[in-house]
């Protein structure tokens, strides 16, 4: 087998037979039939996502054999490498997440539940902050809808013939808005390499990126603005209990920004 990939929790191999295997780290290994569950739960939704063939255990590790996905790159080192192309870029995923959207689900677990629990256990979050996500959350609307939860740029594989999202293991049901949502701060936050240039560069690049995204995602899947935008404090405060760094200061900072806003005149999820 040929590595080619490695996260926090899993390493990611071709098979010879032209397969993938996703093999999870011994402290990750509860995992693996969370998200082959997962994996059926879509299959059964019809989702365009990774089908996972079998399962089966290397070393003592349990692993995932991928049998749809391809070998390809992710959408940030394809756009690293071909700058020129982050406005097609962006347009892709949007598509991709909204193809998603057109799927529903009563197998999935429940967004709201979900989003409700991240921000009841969030880590370094003030009280008050809490309690206006959950106050405006109770009042949001549920839905059936497949949500993915975790769109960002390193969650996406590029490939000629069959880009698809990975990594499903926060998908629920529920509203397309909160996921939206959720994304546009992922996509708009994040750390920041060494260097002056190349920190101007990806600022620049990321303010491209998710601005193109949002607004073909709206162009395919139009909304009212302020139906997004009272989504977006229970999707940071929540996102901002989960991620740590650069970004989790840049989400409180939003969330501020947020809190002081009034509640009938919502920020602008634009700016």
């Amino acid at each position: 087998m040929k590595k080619i990939g490695e996260g926090h929790k899993s390493e990611v191999f071709l098979m010879p037979d032209g397969r993938i295997l996703k093999l999870f780290f011994p402290h990750f290994a509860y995992l693996a039939p969370e998200e082959a569950e997962i994996a059926v739960m879509l299959a059964h939704a019809g989702v365009h996502a990774p089908r996972v063939d079998e399962s089966l255990e290397v070393d003592g590790r349990p692993g995932l054999v991928f049998g749809n996905l391809k070998v390809g790159t992710t959408i940030s080192d394809a756009v690293r490498k071909k700058p020129w192309q982050i406005i097609a870029a962006a347009r892709e995923l949007a598509q991709m997440h909204a193809s998603v959207h057109e799927h529903t689900s009563l197998e999935l677990p429940s967004q709201r539940e979900r989003i409700r629990q991240e921000i009841e256990t969030g880590n370094g979050l003030d009280t008050s902050m809490k309690d206006s996500a959950l106050r405006i959350l109770d009042d949001l609307p549920d839905g059936n809808a497949v949500c993915h939860n975790d769109i960002h740029m390193l969650n996406v594989i590029v490939h000629p013939s069959d880009s698809m999202i990975i990594d499903w293991m926060l998908a629920t049901r529920g509203n397309p808005l909160a996921d939206l949502a959720s994304a546009v701060l992922q996509l708009r936050f994040g750390e920041q390499p060494q260097g002056l240039v190349a920190r101007s560069a990806l600022e620049m690049g990321r303010a491209i990126f998710w601005r193109v995204y949002l607004q073909q995602y709206l162009r395919i899947r139009p909304v009212p603005k302020d139906e997004l935008q009272r989504w977006e404090l229970p999707a940071a405060v929540a996102l901002a209990g989960r991620r740590e760094g650069r970004m989790r200061r840049q989400l409180l900072g939003r969330i501020d920004d947020l809190l002081a806003s009034s509640a009938n005149q919502p920020t602008d999820l634009r700016k």
